[in-house]
């Protein structure tokens, strides 16, 4: 049986999610705000755990509107936002947009271009439904949770460690091992951050990514303030266990392999994988907290372990996509991330439905562009073959 909006009205666009990525959509997108309804349980960020912390990006990569002539979130002579500000400023370029906002989560898209049915959960339990021509799915990301063996060994996201942080818990941590799986900002951000109560901290990645833009010319590589934990390691292999010095260690290794079982952690790592800045002084014998065994005879390989009862585990690998439910989301192509294929306009393989931001692998704001814009953009592999010639004009 055919359900009905609520209104009867059928939207030309239904943007769901309510951060960064649908404020580009509404601000920049070329249907009009006032054919448009924004969709989402929360309005703001995936970042807001990060609290009063300053962000990586500077505030001119972060404008939401390419009409904007001043960048406005109340931070005169300061160069980056802190979370809590892009926070609000994100809200508050929705909410004065001129689209219309509704507080609500969805729960499945159902039928086809220009047909598509919503069904919404509102806030007091009721389900309605809203009817769209076109939805762009800005739904954000959410930190990577820790598998289940870890999980069951007490491993948590790393934005939990934020959160204790904000209102001061640190029992988690606090004169404990702490271990911290991952490889990018997220990683080195929480190393920093469990630094001065922990009794050591290990940052555990598979792979070195380095500093931008010394190291690397990725602009997405390790930025301030990652740079404070590069130089806790550094400081580490020259200062560890002298009389008087009071700084933590703090160690980044690539490893080879990472375990949980009989109420341990254990690790393994070679020299030849850690022959970077980093690595090179957190190899075993360079620090008093650098336990390694060795487990070949050239001397190149060791392995470490912590007890679980005396160790804290944060999982900073990543994050996942956040994506309503139903057949049709669940058909879209996805990368091996999880994140939705698109293309440069944000098309999905399914007509009619597009996404952009974190949910579909962008990385940043400043890498986050519209779908719906007027343009000709040739369609990607998995969008030939429905009849559509290449390089067919994008209709707003």
């Amino acid at each position: 049986m055919y359900r009905f909006s609520e209104t009867g009205r059928c939207w030309r666009l239904v943007v769901i999610g309510g951060g960064s990525a649908a404020a580009v959509q509404v601000r920049q997108g070329d249907i009009p705000p006032q054919d448009t309804l924004v969709i989402a349980d929360r309005l703001g960020t995936g970042m807001e755990f990060l609290g009063d912390s300053t962000l990586q990006s500077y505030a001119d990569e972060l404008r939401l509107s390419r009409y904007e002539e001043t960048f406005q979130l109340g931070m005169t002579g300061r160069l980056r936002p802190s979370a809590a500000q892009f926070d609000a400023y994100v809200r508050e370029s929705l909410l004065t947009s001129g689209a219309t906002v509704k507080s609500a989560r969805i729960l499945e898209i159902e039928g086809e271009t220009g047909k598509f049915l919503l069904h919404v959960l509102n806030g007091d339990g009721r389900i309605s439904y809203e009817r769209a021509e076109k939805v762009v799915l800005a739904t954000g990301s959410n930190p990577r949770t820790p598998p289940p063996a870890w999980a069951e060994a007490g491993a948590v996201a790393h934005d939990v460690v934020h959160r204790e942080h904000a209102v001061r818990r640190t029992d988690r941590w606090a004169d404990r091992s702490v271990l911290v799986v991952g490889s990018g900002n997220s990683a080195m951000q929480v190393a920093s951050l469990v630094a001065p109560d922990a009794s050591e901290v290990v940052v555990l990645g598979n792979r070195y990514v380095g500093m931008f833009p010394i190291e690397s010319a990725d602009k997405y590589s390790w930025r301030a303030p990652s740079q404070l934990t590069c130089e806790l390691v550094a400081k580490s292999a020259l200062e560890c266990g002298r009389p008087g010095w009071h700084t933590p260690c703090v160690r980044h290794l690539v490893y080879d392999r990472l375990d949980v079982r009989d109420g341990e952690v254990m690790w393994t790592y070679r020299a030849g994988d850690n022959e970077n800045p980093l690595g090179s002084r957190s190899l075993s014998g360079r620090c008093r907290h650098a336990r390694g065994r060795l487990i070949n005879g050239g001397g190149s390989a060791w392995e470490e372990s912590r007890r679980i009862e005396d160790t804290a585990v944060v999982w900073a690998t990543g994050c996942e996509p956040v994506l309503p439910g139903g057949a049709l989301v669940e058909s879209l192509a996805r990368n091996a991330d999880g994140a939705i294929l698109t293309d440069e306009c944000g098309r999905t393989s399914v007509d009619g439905i597009h996404a952009l931001g974190a949910c579909a692998g962008q990385r940043a704001v400043n890498e986050t562009v519209p779908a719906l814009v007027r343009g000709r953009l040739p369609f990607p592999e998995f969008l030939s073959g429905r009849g559509l010639p290449v390089d067919t004009e994008v209709p707003a």
